[in-house]
């Protein structure tokens, strides 16, 4: 899906060199320390060396969102760098999940009472599920927040975060997108919300 959203080829991947030298990283680190999550932290945030490209629009621009552009600029919010992540354990059968927050993600990894969180914006730190429900308690809770996203969930969630970046100037391509977001995560209501908007925004000769 990450070649889709970039309309390239859906296997594209193949030629991302940055990509395939990532994983031989991992596998390298992962050959030599037997540590499948301190393999995948090195690679992100070492190897790869991605940084957090900042609150507000910074962080949900689509350099900051789509996989394969932050892999390129080395940038990204906490959508993109988890996109990216859940590629590589997609690839290397790691027990990785991402985790929805009021207006944000976090990733999870592992299971039951050893699962640890992972901070992507914050190169990896890991915060309490406590410390987490203390900082976002004011939020827009739906009901979905603490529980690993379906990666048709997450990709839905892509496809509504890039929309929002057309809501206020390209009505057409917000509702386009907000389509796609509606059609892999129906169950988000910020979607509805934002498609009412959009279409409450349209000229009435469209």
């Amino acid at each position: 899906m990450a070649c889709v959203f970039e309309e390239r080829a859906p296997g594209c991947l193949d030629s991302v060199s940055d990509w395939h030298a990532g994983l031989a990283y991992f596998d390298s680190s992962v050959a030599a320390t037997h540590d499948t999550l301190q393999s995948l932290k090195k690679l992100l945030w070492q190897f790869w060396n991605i940084e957090f490209a900042g609150a507000g629009e910074a962080a949900v621009a689509k350099e900051s969102v789509l996989p394969l552009r932050v892999l390129a600029n080395k940038k990204s919010g906490c959508m993109g760098l988890s996109w990216l992540a859940l590629m590589v354990a997609e690839s290397r059968g790691l027990p990785l999940d991402a985790i929805l927050l009021p207006g944000h993600v976090f990733l999870r990894y592992g299971g039951d009472e050893n699962a640890v969180n992972l901070e992507p914006n914050r190169h990896g730190f890991s915060y309490t599920d406590e410390e987490y429900l203390d900082k976002y308690r004011n939020g827009n809770w739906t009901g979905l927040e603490f529980k690993p996203l379906e990666m048709r969930q997450f990709i839905g969630l892509a496809a509504f975060d890039i929309g929002n970046l057309y809501l206020e100037n390209d009505i057409p391509h917000a509702l386009t997108w907000y389509r796609m977001a509606e059609e892999f995560f129906p169950e988000y209501p910020g979607i509805d919300v934002n498609q009412t908007i959009a279409k409450n925004r349209l000229p009435n000769s469209i």
